[in-house]
């Protein structure tokens, strides 16, 4: 009997031991807190494979249910330092030196945030076009294809407007301004453009 309860009680406390283990090692990693302004050494590391480099990355183990509302963030291929950011079920497409900008519609749900996800880079493809015009100056716009783990791609297409001011009124540290522009202009402005060469 004293064997029997013996046993039993040794199962218990090694079933509480690898429970504690799990626990200390992030489980599947979906409760850790990453953060979005990590240095490029840490973005390609597997924080549930490598516990160890948590603390120098600033990754924590959220022991609560509100790590569901903690930023997730994929990177896109091009341009450099282009990621994709979820938070609060919100999607943001943020560029070096800008305000983020809001990724509306189906490619909210067909986006996938994990820690399997989270080391793949999304392969968009990125279309930049300058275009010289009498009137207007100096036209900058951009297309992007975002695919997703859904399959499809969604395109996207901005305009980057000219800062205000000369070097003297504006900061030189100033980021980008970038503005959403409906796709079919922006193909009307590279084909007339591709025209008068």
């Amino acid at each position: 009997m004293k064997r029997n309860i013996f046993f039993a009680s040794s199962i218990v406390f090694l079933a509480f031991l690898a429970g504690c283990a799990g626990s200390k090692s992030g489980g599947s990693g979906d409760n850790l807190e990453i953060p979005t302004n990590m240095p490029p050494i840490c973005r390609d590391i597997d924080f549930v494979a490598q516990p160890d480099m948590r603390e120098m990355c600033g990754v924590r183990v959220s022991h609560s249910k509100a790590y569901k509302n903690i930023p997730q963030q994929r990177y896109l291929i091009k341009p450099a330092e282009t990621s994709i950011v979820k938070s609060n079920g919100q999607l943001e497409l943020r560029f070096q030196n800008s305000l983020p900008l809001i990724l509306d519609g189906p490619i909210v749900d067909e986006l996938v945030f994990n820690q399997d996800t989270r080391l793949q880079k999304i392969r968009n493809s990125y279309d930049y076009h300058e275009i010289y015009t009498k009137n207007s100056g100096r036209i900058r716009i951009f297309k992007m294809g975002i695919p997703t783990d859904a399959g499809n791609t969604y395109n996207f297409c901005y305009n980057i407007p000219e800062k205000k001011g000369n070097a003297r009124t504006r900061s030189v540290a100033m980021g980008n301004r970038i503005e959403a522009m409906s796709c079919a202009d922006f193909d009307r402005l590279v084909a007339e453009n591709t025209k008068k060469k």
